[in-house]
């Protein structure tokens, strides 16, 4: 596994050998680099497509050659042609900076905003005999939240009750429903039953020995659940 350490010095030599700041042995130990490694060669591609353009603006700019005489005077020198290499490599490193901010940048204003995948829901239209009367149903798995809507309040003092029928065919209580409908909670462990092709119920129950282990009369609306 190639480290941190060691990815960066790629990187650097990959702009390097883009820019042309390699000479000799390196130059030739990159070459042989990219005929060896394809992503390597990728990165040299790279920083080539970015960097050369940006290379080309910059003109060379090096001290006046009373400068160079100075330094020699004093170190006992003979002055020598000031090596390109330096102001390459200080070129190179700025352009590198200077590139990978820009590219940050771009890629931050540009990238586009991808919306959050949606979970499946699961719908149901309840109906009751006759169907004069439909109860939509939906459930969100990202929340575990039902959201089912009202219901005639009898006169009996009875309460609605949601049950989940599986392909089992065993009803399993989601809860006691108000009138008003709204907002319901879903027990973890009965989440996975809400599935397609399963059956919602409700019956009318006495809320005073709610939950209830099973229903106590038949059913006044049905409804199958589809997964949209």
């Amino acid at each position: 596994m190639v480290d941190a350490a060691e990815e960066q010095d790629r990187g650097a030599l990959a702009a390097e050998l883009a820019l042309g700041l390699l000479e000799g042995a390196e130059r030739a130990q990159a070459l042989r680099l990219c005929l060896s490694d394809p992503v390597f060669a990728r990165e040299v591609e790279g920083w080539s497509t970015r960097l050369s353009p940006l290379l080309d603006t910059l003109p060379p700019s090096l001290p006046s050659s009373r400068v160079w005489d100075a330094v020699a005077a004093r170190v006992g020198a003979r002055p020598e042609a000031p090596s390109m290499k330096p102001l390459r490599v200080w070129r190179a490193g700025a352009l590198i900076s200077g590139a990978v901010a820009a590219a940050l940048a771009l890629f931050i204003v540009l990238r586009p905003v991808e919306p959050p995948a949606r979970m499946p829901m699961a719908v149901s239209q309840l109906t009751g005999n006759g169907e004069a009367q439909v109860l939509a149903v939906s459930y969100d798995p990202q929340n575990g939240m039902l959201q089912v809507g009202s219901l005639e309040r009898p006169g009996d003092g009875k309460r609605p009750e949601l049950w989940i029928i599986p392909q089992d065919g065993v009803p399993r209580s989601l809860g006691m429903m108000a009138h008003e409908g709204g907002a319901m909670p879903v027990d973890p462990a009965m989440r996975p039953l809400l599935a397609a092709d399963a059956t919602l119920a409700i019956t009318m129950e006495d809320p005073a020995t709610a939950p209830h282990a099973a229903p106590s009369s038949l059913p006044v609306m049905t409804g199958k659940i589809s997964i949209i």
